[in-house]
């Protein structure tokens, strides 16, 4: 038992005790002001391995900082961050290319193609940095500047301590208990919405939980409105899951990126089988956690994704084995969908806001079959948001109209930009930003994770990196295709989490050597 009692589990479980009752309402917001002046403690008095082991456990509990009753949305995970790139840089030292050799020395010319990765984003910030002098509203593009920034530093701080398999694995570990902490919540909303009226849980949790996680202003703007619910003109209202995040669409995409995460590890424990049947079974609840966040975009972007790992499964130059467990953890997501839809009744209560229970639940294949509704409140919103998209890309398709200012798309004020205002497309939303250049830098950062995915498969000597590999790829095809109807990867958490698996997947290219 004396392994489990570490500084790091024990810091760590005061974390989850704290968010916890402070997300219940029994203890002040302001408790997460000593929770976090804690963790800053530990991380300046201990190893900077376990610190990052902690920032990635932390991703799903990461709350807001209750400073002031006009600033109280500040996430701490701002801090932790900042606090741990320091750490790492008066100890060990950073290196600005992340070429920093076990012998110490600084290999600034090494070729371009183990580094691609980093120019583009630093090209990205440079351009995204720029589009700021356009803005009409300049503190908002300073702010997601600096957002983006403040996340990316993670991806470096990865970079530099992700060095050997040992602390890769751990990497794995962590992420596969932050995205735990995800599926116990997702569970906890489906037992407790069988019980209470769906309307006693909404506002429960709008005026408790969210106050926690993101502050006052989004708490006041989801007590009235929010994408909670499925609504339809002929039927009652249904739940869709959305565990610790503001929206269910963000809970999906998180469930998509936390599946190379559980193949890794179930391919690691391959000789243990209790841990190997554990993590099988986390990536099925994963699986679950997409299906019922009621995202059309998702189940929508699954068909060509399974589509390539049929078609890789029975390619010559892939390894059978590895495409096949790929494709049967694809084809128990159809297989979830599909058992879900028949016994919808017992977790989607299609109930009035007033808790009434008499009507028939909502099937899946009623939400499914809506995508192709033009008809639809949120389809017509779309299109219409498209549309307004590309006019004003054609308009400014140098610098954009500035990044983070897409509320002047839509002709709408900066208080807007709070209540989540986008291009309901991640390319779209970028283009119009920071312009068409920008946009075309994001589609090769994502083309250059992509390569380096199949190369970490097709090089790696480890089965379970070579899995990560291909799963990680796979699903972030999907992520690729799904952000065609969203821009939840810009989700903090969301974001950090695809930051780790990203800086990950490529310390386990740097491992397979020359090759990859």
């Amino acid at each position: 038992m004396k392994k489990y009692f570490t500084p790091l589990n024990i810091i760590f479980a005061i974390e989850v005790i704290v968010v916890t009752v402070v997300s219940l309402g029994l203890i002040p917001r302001e408790a997460v002001l000593a929770l976090t002046g804690l963790v800053i403690f530990y991380m300046i008095f201990s190893p900077v391995e376990d610190s990052l082991y902690l920032t990635i456990m932390s991703i799903p509990l990461f709350v807001a900082l209750p400073i002031s009753d006009t600033f109280d949305s500040m996430a701490n995970w701002r801090i932790w961050i900042t606090v741990l790139f320091l750490c790492l840089f008066f100890r060990k030292g950073i290196s600005a290319a992340i070429i920093k050799g076990p012998d110490g020395r600084y290999h600034l010319k090494e070729k371009f193609k183990h580094y691609g990765i980093e120019y583009l984003l630093l090209w990205f910030l440079i351009l995204a940095g720029l589009s700021i002098f356009v803005a009409g509203y300049k503190i908002l593009a300073i702010k997601k500047f600096l957002f983006l920034g403040n996340i990316l530093i993670l991806f470096v701080i990865l970079r530099n301590l992700a060095r050997n398999k040992e602390v890769i694995l751990n990497i794995l570990r962590s992420a596969a208990v932050g995205a735990g902490a995800v599926i116990a919540v997702s569970l906890i909303q489906l037992i407790v919405t069988l019980s209470v009226p769906l309307y006693t849980f909404w506002q429960f949790w709008a005026r408790n939980v969210i106050p926690a996680f993101y502050g006052q202003n989004l708490s006041q703007l989801l007590k009235v409105s929010n994408t909670w619910f499925s609504y339809f003109s002929d039927k009652p209202p249904t739940l869709r899951v959305f565990s610790v995040f503001p929206d269910s669409h963000s809970l999906a995409m998180f469930s998509l990126l936390s599946l190379p995460v559980f193949l890794a590890l179930a391919i690691f424990y391959n000789e243990q089988k209790g841990k190997k049947i554990f993590f099988w079974v986390l990536g099925g609840l994963a699986l679950l956690g997409a299906v019922l966040s009621g995202s059309r975009g998702v189940w929508l972007s699954f068909i060509p994704v399974l589509a390539l790992a049929i078609y890789l499964f029975f390619w010559k130059r892939t390894d059978r084995l590895l495409t096949k467990k790929a494709l049967v953890a694809l084809l128990l997501f159809a297989g979830v969908f599909l058992i879900s839809s028949f016994y919808a009744p017992l977790y989607y209560k299609a109930q009035s806001l007033q808790g009434n229970i008499d009507k028939e639940a909502l099937s899946l294949f009623d939400r499914a079959k809506s995508i192709s509704d033009l008809d639809e409140l949120s389809n017509k919103s779309r299109l219409q948001i498209w549309g307004a998209s590309l006019k004003s890309i054609l308009a400014h398709p140098l610098l954009g109209v500035g990044l983070g200012n897409y509320v002047t798309v839509l002709n709408e004020d900066a208080s807007a930009a709070k209540q989540g205002a986008s291009a309901h497309n991640l390319y779209l939303d970028i283009a119009t930003e920071i312009g068409l250049l920008g946009a075309l830098l994001l589609v090769l950062i994502f083309a250059e994770i992509l390569r380096t995915s199949w190369l970490v498969f097709r090089w790696s000597e480890e089965l379970y990196f070579k899995i990560f590999g291909l799963a990680f790829g796979l699903y972030f095809l999907w992520v690729l295709i799904y952000s065609l109807f969203d821009v939840v990867l810009l989700n903090d958490k969301v974001l950090l989490f695809f930051i780790v698996g990203t800086a990950t997947l490529y310390s386990i290219r740097r491992l397979a050597g020359d090759n990859a």
